[in-house]
């Protein structure tokens, strides 16, 4: 069809035999097979032109489409191989909606906007086994998760908030240490919704000597934020809550640098999707900004605090 359609514009076999970079007696005889195949006449020809039949004519334009078709499939299946078309369910844990999540989905759907995309919310345990049967493409959840069949890449560490009702005597302050925390009654997530977790946070208390006082159990994050606008405890979240404010509560740094919650990404190791691959790339670009600007945070308070303490000793 590529020789037909050169010959076809060109109305020249000469020309259009440059036109292909090849020699004028096998695009003679490519042409004369076509015709055999089709069973019918597509070319006139005379010692000194060449004319398309009515059957020509109308070969001509399909043979367009069909090539214009054959680029398109070939472009698809190429986009499908870089994880640009196809389809991608990524689970998410409650406290990544507030955090992480929403940037990365961004990006990704900015990159890749044909790739068919479904997000559920879903515990950490159970996207982990979704994974490893081949039922969920990728999650983005806390570590750890110890799976040999499932890869893990960190994104993003964040520090634990306390979240207190707006009267509370504590909400005057502008940090609370981590017994002052544990001191309270909170309305925590009950193990079953993260059980690695709430694990990592009992036992980061009871390296410190501390038992959390846990009152009443609530899941999900809203709804735990909502009984302590009610007044009913206090909760420990992470840090990311703070970008969404509910009326009634206000949230107090936990001031114990070692004690904070990790978000990654995770999907299957072996033969993982094209589109699992493109989020994970897209995922590597996102925690480099996000760890340069950890990086210029840092220095900025670092050199705050510098310059306040000249200013006290000048």
């Amino acid at each position: 069809m590529e020789y037909f359609v050169a010959v076809a514009e060109e109305l020249h076999f000469g020309r259009a035999a440059r036109r292909l970079h090849m020699s004028q007696p096998p695009l003679s005889t490519q042409i004369q097979r076509l015709e055999q195949e089709v069973g019918v006449r597509l070319l006139r020809r005379t010692k000194r032109s060449v004319e398309l039949t009515a059957a020509g004519e109308v070969f001509l334009g399909e043979a367009r489409a069909t090539l214009r078709q054959a680029a398109r499939a070939g472009e698809r299946a190429r986009a499908a191989a870089r994880g640009e078309l196809g389809r991608l369910d990524l689970g998410v844990v409650d406290a990544a909606l507030y955090g992480v999540a929403p940037e990365l989905i961004r990006r990704f759907t900015e990159r890749c906007p044909q790739v068919e995309l479904t997000v559920s919310e879903r515990r950490g345990d159970e996207q982990l086994a979704l994974i490893e049967e081949g039922r969920l493409h990728a999650g983005i959840l806390h570590p750890p998760a110890h799976r040999p069949e499932v890869a893990v890449m960190e994104l993003h560490t964040e520090p634990y908030v306390l979240a207190l009702p707006e009267g509370h005597p504590l909400a005057a302050r502008e940090g609370v240490t981590l017994a002052e925390a544990c001191a309270q009654p909170l309305i925590q997530a009950p193990r079953s919704v993260n059980p690695e977790g709430y694990d990592s946070v009992i036992a980061a208390c009871r390296e410190r000597g501390l038992r959390p006082r846990i009152a009443r159990e609530a899941s999900p994050k809203q709804t735990i934020i909502a009984l302590v606008a009610a007044g009913l405890g206090a909760s420990v979240v992470p840090a990311a809550l703070r970008r969404h404010p509910y009326p009634g509560v206000v949230y107090r740094p936990i001031e114990d640098a070692g004690f904070v919650l990790t978000t990654a990404l995770a999907w299957r190791r072996r033969d993982p999707e094209p589109t699992v691959t493109a989020l994970a790339e897209v995922a590597r670009s996102l925690r480099a900004e996000w760890s340069r600007a950890e990086w210029s945070r840092a220095e900025w308070s670092r050199a705050e605090r510098d310059g306040g303490e000249r200013d006290r000793v000048e």
